[in-house]
């Protein structure tokens, strides 16, 4: 019996570091259940403001939103991959409380936080490169700004906490 549990929670353990990306294309079939299962880590590369919209409002009537949702119930951690021009698509509420994580290419990662003043411990947490989106009533601290210049995170500022399409 110990044997077993062993091997199950091998298998668990190598299930959360496999890594899977597949394209996103709305005509194309919603991958299988067994994806979620097989891979710990999904990146949905070409994500689009249709989709994007469809899972903020939940709608599950569309495959690929059940098929995400389902994986999220899985513990799949779920990367999008998006171009530059979709980030003010993103509901900020996407970002700061969403369990997935969106990219711009697959090298820029766009994060967003609920503090009003953004320290340097923040700015460390993030990843080289990464895009932080902040509002006008966030304010960053002098050791903020100086390690967004050392790690090279561009900081974009949104005017209201709704994208486009919330209005």
């Amino acid at each position: 019996m110990d044997r077993v549990i062993a091997e199950v929670l091998k298998r668990i353990q190598e299930r959360q570091t496999k890594m899977k990306a597949i394209p996103y294309s709305e005509q194309a079939p919603v991958p299988s259940e067994r994806l979620l299962i097989d891979f710990g880590q999904v990146t949905l590369q070409g994500m689009t403001i249709d989709l994007l919209l469809n899972l903020y409002q939940v709608n599950e009537a569309n495959a690929w939103v059940a098929w995400l949702l389902k994986g999220m119930s899985y513990d799949v951690h779920f990367t999008f991959q998006l171009n530059r021009n979709l980030i003010n698509f993103i509901p900020l509420k996407m970002l700061r409380d969403w369990p997935v994580t969106f990219e711009v290419g697959s090298a820029q990662v766009v994060k967003a936080d609920y503090q009003s003043s953004i320290g340097r411990a923040e700015i460390a947490a993030l990843p080289d490169q990464a895009i932080l989106i902040v509002s006008p009533k966030q304010r960053l601290t002098v050791e903020a700004v100086t390690a967004m210049a050392q790690k090279h995170i561009t900081k974009q500022v949104r005017t209201d906490e709704d994208c486009i399409w919330q209005k």
